[in-house]
């Protein structure tokens, strides 16, 4: 897909409860285009079950995203384009771990895909948080978009694994780059 020039402002807002239905959808929608990417014998093992997965935990689940975002073990962001709800990222927010943190997730809207929207959140979560020695994030092995996506935002992959309850593998990442390097991306 061609790449589209966004000319309006991301921002980033602390997400309150009343948005969880609307995130819950768009978490949903995302994980649905990244099966787009899955090799089709495993999108067709999936959903051949009598309950297939939606998607990692959480995802579509109104009740799951509310709990995130009113817990205090998570920082859970908005992603704003021009004032309207795009997307969201939400992360560990544990203070004994005050300099490594781990997200959880970050998704954008299929429908704005390909607009920088995600690159930009995460400089402005870099910003935000310029304390952070080390980022970490997981994706779906088989979705070689969002392995690239994290790669070109400064994650190195650590391993590929088989976690209990997810139905497929997945990459580890880190970022380990210093602050100033990861606003230069």
């Amino acid at each position: 897909m061609p790449r589209i020039e966004e000319t309006r402002p991301v921002t980033l807002d602390l997400t309150q409860p009343k948005y969880a239905g609307v995130l819950a959808i768009m978490q949903g929608r995302a994980f649905l285009e990244e099966l787009n990417h899955a090799p089709p014998e495993i999108v067709e093992e999936q959903m051949c079950r009598e309950h297939p997965p939606l998607g990692p935990i959480g995802v579509m689940d109104v009740d799951w995203t509310r709990r995130m975002i009113t817990s205090r073990e998570s920082i859970y962001y908005l992603i704003r384009l021009g004032g309207g709800v795009v997307g969201g990222v939400f992360f560990a927010a544990d203070p004994e771990r005050h300099r490594e943190e781990n997200f959880w997730r970050i998704f954008v809207e299929p429908m704005y895909h390909n607009r920088g929207i995600g690159q930009e959140a995460f400089r402005q979560i870099y910003r935000r948080h310029p304390d952070v020695k080390r980022w970490t994030v997981g994706t779906p092995a088989f979705n070689a978009k969002t392995r690239h996506f994290y790669e070109r935002m400064g994650f190195t992959l650590m391993g590929i694994e088989d976690r209990p309850g997810v139905w497929f593998r997945e990459c580890r990442y880190e970022n380990i780059l210093s602050h100033e390097e990861r606003l230069k991306l």
